[in-house]
């Protein structure tokens, strides 16, 4: 990870060590279905990710253009593996989203 990423990483004020990202995406509503197919997809290839504990998208069932995502990384390298892929990069640039909406945590452990 560069001084750049790790800058980044810091300005969502991502915990060190573990952590969990929760939020909402909130689509243009004509590209909703399109964000929809990048989710199976993204969620798909988390499946085998190094580093992804837990990845969960859902679209919301009275806003079909909301999408709510709860995903678990092992570390920000993980987090930021995970965001380099093409898939992810040519998402961002899209121009679906309108808005997006995260938090950063830590997990409770037993």
């Amino acid at each position: 990870m560069t001084d750049k990423d790790e800058k980044d990483n810091d300005s969502y004020n991502i915990p060190e060590g573990e952590f969990c990202v929760y939020g909402t995406v909130f689509a243009v509503p004509e590209h909703a279905d399109k964000v929809e197919a990048v989710y199976k997809e993204t969620t798909r290839l988390a499946q085998a990710e190094e580093g992804v504990v837990y990845y969960c998208l859902s679209r919301d069932t009275d806003d079909p253009s909301i999408f709510h995502f709860f995903e678990r990384y092992k570390s920000k390298q993980a987090f930021q593996q995970h965001n380099d892929q093409d898939i992810i990069q040519k998402f961002v640039n899209s121009g679906w989203m309108k808005d997006v909406k995260a938090v950063f945590v830590k997990p409770i452990t037993p």
